[in-house]
């Protein structure tokens, strides 16, 4: 079996508290999920992590895949001791937090995942091979200024200027390879057929301008597979909704994960 990196990881909340792991997306870091982590680490030993080859973690493995990814997470929880835990996560790494309640249910305490998929329609995945070739001609700094530009709206900018700056820094410390290699496994995932046997108690979470990352439309779709998952939209903002409603987030977070 291919042998796996580690993460580098940002742990808080009190020892001995039910563990809560929030899993970045591509171009994130373990600071894309900051502040609901910090909201719930007095109630949780909190878990964050920089993916291969972005912020502080080593570069991937060799070729690669979205099950590589899966199970670096879970070869994670291992190495801390972690044998349940509530999973968090938003675009590819909510489509992580999805994979990880299908293929272990059993390290799996519930989960809620945002604006994601279960695969890549065609169209998606040829928007994806584009940004594959336009990081490798133009750089990820080009690229992550134009990533953030798509992601947030100019008067949210405007109005959140350490947003941007956040989203920005961010992205430009991800590495070239990490890039490429994320993007390849979100391109070939897909366990769509497998979505019906999701048995975790699960929060689907979608935004109402996200028409790319995981649209209402196939958010509905995905929550009527399955009795165990139920959705909630929120109005007004777009893919990066943790970002730009981080109130409403944190609260959907408490209600799901303590019952508040």
């Amino acid at each position: 079996m291919k042998t796996l990196p580690t993460f580098h990881t940002v742990i808080k909340g009190p020892e001995g508290a039910p563990w809560l792991t929030f899993i970045p997306g591509i171009g994130n870091d373990a600071s894309f999920w900051a502040q609901q982590a910090d909201a719930l680490s007095s109630q949780f030993r909190v878990l964050c992590f920089d993916p291969w080859g972005h912020g502080d973690s080593p570069l991937p493995p060799t070729d690669c895949r979205f099950d590589d990814v899966v199970r670096g997470v879970v070869a994670l929880w291992d190495s801390l001791g972690i044998q349940r835990s509530g999973v968090v996560g938003l675009g590819f790494g909510g489509s992580v937090a999805l994979a990880l309640g299908i293929d272990y249910p059993q390290r799996v305490e519930r989960l809620a995942a945002f604006c994601c998929r279960p695969r890549q329609p065609d169209d998606r995945r040829e928007f994806w091979r584009s940004r594959q070739a336009a990081v490798v001609e133009q750089g990820i700094d080009q690229l992550a200024d134009i990533t953030v530009d798509r992601w947030l709206s100019a008067q949210f900018r405007a109005s959140h200027p350490e947003v941007d700056r956040l989203l920005r820094t961010m992205m430009k410390r991800t590495r070239l390879d990490g890039y490429l290699a994320y993007v390849g496994a979100f391109i070939e995932m897909d366990f769509s057929e497998r979505f019906q046997t999701l048995a975790v108690p699960t929060l689907l979470v979608a935004a109402e301008h996200d028409h790319g990352g995981g649209p209402v439309e196939a958010m509905r779709e995905m929550a009527a597979q399955s009795p165990h998952a139920t959705l909630t939209v929120i109005d007004g903002v777009g893919h990066i909704c943790n970002h730009e409603a981080p109130a409403a987030v944190e609260r959907l977070l408490k209600r799901f994960f303590l019952d508040q």
